[in-house]
């Protein structure tokens, strides 16, 4: 049988009132009593309603996070990362995965406002103006993590950094024919990288080649799909800037198959660092994102929002790290 506050009264020989003041802190309980209702509560192993309290302060310690997809090993880790950091500071997480579809953003918006959260992450890199109205007239604070808006608060890795530090490391290596296989038009990380990544190749002096700029779907398949698209012209890059890891490992598989080696014929940078990328043969050269420093500071800047009760617009760009493995060699000086 549940034990009820009326129970915890009753055992201590109080009203269910001052019993409700001890649990939730709202008026001063004389020590003595305060005493035997924390004794009544231990010993019939009694649990507060959350909601009940939830309602009582407003809060429900629970916060929401709207991702395009959890399946993405990135997304993964930062949603892993984003629990962690929320588990700590006495949060729980409610996860959703929109696929990018407004009909379903709409709806979880709808949900998670029945829900009461108290806040809500949203890890999205293609945000429309519709989904953008959604976010900024929320009730709650609402942080964005793949994303910028004026309107809004955010975290983001400095991806046009990173595409530049991408690129710049291939030039350094001794590579003038440099390529790259990008996300979607509309994906805002993928067009900061290629901004970085023109940037590194203007600085030395280098021109974009336009049929070595191959837009993937930052999918393995976009990666073998470009590989592809890559060999078969008269020239091929010697070296490829993937603009996530799974492009990446896409390419080197293609590439292999096709009797390329990686990377004595054909360097490939990856970005994101995700788990698989050490493990891969030749292991993967890529950027860091340093997740757990981003998912710490879009939890941080969430948390004070809410602390204050107002919105923190606040815009934070974590700087990417190198990491470097096998998979980039200097050029070939034969490309039979």
């Amino acid at each position: 049988m549940m034990v009820t506050i009326s129970d915890v009264a009753k055992a201590a020989g109080v009203s269910v009132s001052t019993v409700s003041h001890v649990v939730n802190g709202t008026r001063f309980v004389k020590p003595e009593t305060r005493a035997r209702v924390m004794a009544a509560i231990e010993r019939l192993d009694y649990t507060p309603s959350s909601s009940a309290q939830s309602l009582k302060k407003n809060v429900t310690h629970t916060i929401g996070m709207i991702v395009t997809s959890s399946t993405n090993p990135y997304f993964a880790e930062v949603v892993s990362g984003v629990e962690a950091a929320l588990y700590a500071a006495g949060f729980n997480l409610m996860l959703c995965n929109s696929g990018r579809d407004i009909d379903r953003q709409r709806s979880y918006i709808r949900t998670l406002k029945g829900k009461r959260i108290d806040g809500l992450l949203v890890l999205e890199s293609v945000i429309s103006e519709e989904f953008l109205a959604l976010l900024t007239a929320c009730p709650f604070p609402v942080v964005l993590m793949d994303n910028e808006a004026p309107e809004l608060a955010s975290v983001v890795d400095d991806s046009e950094q990173g595409g530049y530090l991408a690129t710049r490391y291939l030039i350094e290596q001794g590579h003038r024919d440099i390529g790259c296989i990008t996300g979607p038009a509309d994906h805002y990380q993928s067009r900061q990288r290629y901004r970085g990544f023109r940037r590194a190749l203007e600085e030395a002096g280098l021109e974009v080649e336009p049929a070595w700029v191959y837009a993937g779907n930052l999918e393995v398949s976009g990666g073998e799909a470009a590989i592809q698209a890559l060999t078969a012209g008269p020239r091929r890059p010697t070296a490829l800037f993937a603009f996530n890891d799974l492009l990446a490992l896409g390419a080197i598989g293609e590439a292999t198959r096709r009797g390329l080696r990686v990377p004595e014929t054909l360097s490939i940078i990856g970005y994101d660092d995700i788990e698989i990328a050490r493990l891969l043969t030749p292991s993967l050269t890529t950027l860091s994102q340093q997740t757990a420093l981003l998912c710490r500071e879009a939890c941080r800047l969430l948390t004070a929002a809410i602390a204050a009760k107002a919105a923190v617009i606040e815009h934070v760009r974590i700087p990417p790290q190198r990491v470097i493995r096998d998979s980039v060699c200097g050029p070939p000086t034969d490309l039979h």
